[in-house]
């Protein structure tokens, strides 16, 4: 649903401005006269939606923060024949602000409630169980679940791992991957964990949605989970912050952590296999749009300063995790049916793009390889494989693919893939 921005002198009631970034999902209702509902799904989950028939969704869409009430009642009647009374309206209007769906005070609030806590709350509870005693039972069963690596970890004669590849998928469809992956983590000697994390849902500021997006956006944060906090390292952000001469203001997407999975998801398994010894530097990636790239002075700007940040820590105590999905295809994502026959060669694209990451490692190679014809994999992970790349510049590592999967349920799939990139033993 797209509206105009609003006027930043007008009341947020008198003249309405419904948050960007909603997307109207309609559904069936057999109490509503007609049967059809719409829900303004939010991203950020703030709040629950209220449910509005297709008027109340027409007028939606006019609250643009230019009109008054009465000038988006004349503007329904225009268009639709029908002029709603400005009590209706008032009420609709009310219960999209107590939603956190209207621009205005009460999403300041709820921006800076999440900006002066000192850590991020777990927002994905259920798609892992959030009582500790059940998380670690559902944590152990994904060592032997059908595709996992057989048992949990145990001693190694394998070099130590400098880096990995990981699911973001929920880990009741993916789990065995991530234990793939955070099995051969478990002996690494590392300490700061640099996550690259799929931000699906951009980098921008909510506060000043004029403002360009970042490439990334950072949090000082702490994670919680039902196993304990996973601490951001706070000297290495400051360091970061401090190395950076981009134009990007690299803390304005802030917000986009507190219900983002693909960071939370690495940080439970994290905390489960390391405890207090893990720490971690979050940084979400958005996706590159047309035109971007490596190429990108900004991308270039962040990378280097990433670089500077991390000089005074011991190689083998940093370890970089990209947190990717590949292939998101069939009705889920508003295609035709996917089928099991299209599997094989998903499959053979999928791991010529694993190739590229674990052998040729070269970013813009991997970058031309995922964004060629526009990307007709989806792949949910472009940013954040790329970043891996860059942060992997010039470092003697050899790559190692242990699990690549799909999930299936015959209109639609998700493939994903767990590998290592390890040093010198």
């Amino acid at each position: 649903m797209h509206v105009e921005r609003n006027d930043p002198g007008a009341s947020h009631l008198e003249r309405p401005s419904l948050r960007p970034g909603l997307e109207a999902i309609p559904f069936e209702a057999e109490e509503v006269p007609g049967g059809r509902v719409f829900l303004l799904k939010d991203p950020f989950r703030l709040a629950e939606s209220p449910a509005l028939p297709p008027a109340g969704l027409a007028v939606a869409a006019l609250l643009d923060g230019r009109r008054t009430l009465s000038e988006v009642a004349r503007e329904v009647e225009a268009r639709h024949g029908l002029r709603p009374p400005l009590d209706q309206l008032r009420a609709l209007v009310l219960q999209l602000d107590q939603a956190c769906l209207l621009e205005g005070p009460r999403l300041e609030e709820r921006l800076e409630a999440f900006h002066s806590a000192p850590r991020r709350e777990p927002a994905c509870v259920g798609s892992y169980p959030g009582e500790p005693a059940e998380l670690r039972a559902f944590l152990n069963q994904q060592w032997t679940r059908a595709g996992g690596p057989g048992g949990p970890p145990e001693p190694s004669r394998e070099a130590p791992v400098r880096a990995l590849i990981s699911p973001h998928i929920d880990p009741h469809r993916g789990g065995h991957a991530y234990a793939w992956a955070w099995r051969a983590v478990a002996e690494a000697p590392a300490e700061l964990f640099v996550i690259f994390g799929t931000s699906h849902t951009g980098t921008h500021s909510l506060s000043d949605p004029a403002a360009p997006p970042s490439l990334y956006a950072l949090t000082r944060k702490s994670f919680a989970t039902p196993l304990g906090e996973v601490p951001t390292d706070l000297e290495v952000t400051e360091r970061l912050l401090a190395a950076y001469e981009g134009p990007d203001d690299l803390l304005a997407g802030e917000f986009h952590h507190r219900a983002e999975h693909s960071i939370e998801f690495q940080t439970v398994y994290l905390r489960a296999l390391l405890g207090e010894r893990a720490r971690i530097l979050p940084i979400l990636c958005a996706g590159f749009g047309p035109g971007q790239g490596p190429d990108d002075p900004r991308f270039q700007a962040f990378h280097e300063a990433l670089r500077t940040a991390l000089a005074p820590l011991p190689r083998e105590r940093v370890c970089f995790v990209a947190a990717v999905d590949f292939a998101h295809k069939g009705e889920l994502f508003d295609e035709p049916p996917f089928g099991e026959a299209e599997l094989a060669p998903l499959a053979r694209a999928d791991r010529e793009t694993l190739r590229l990451a674990l052998e040729d490692r070269d970013p813009s190679a991997l970058h031309e390889d995922i964004a060629r014809d526009g990307d007709p994999r989806n792949i949910c992970g472009h940013a954040p494989l790329v970043a891996l790349l860059e942060a992997l510049r010039d470092e003697p590592l050899r790559g190692e693919l242990l699990c690549y999967d799909a999930w299936h349920d015959g209109v639609s799939a998700v493939s994903f893939a767990s590998a290592v990139y390890r040093g010198d033993p």
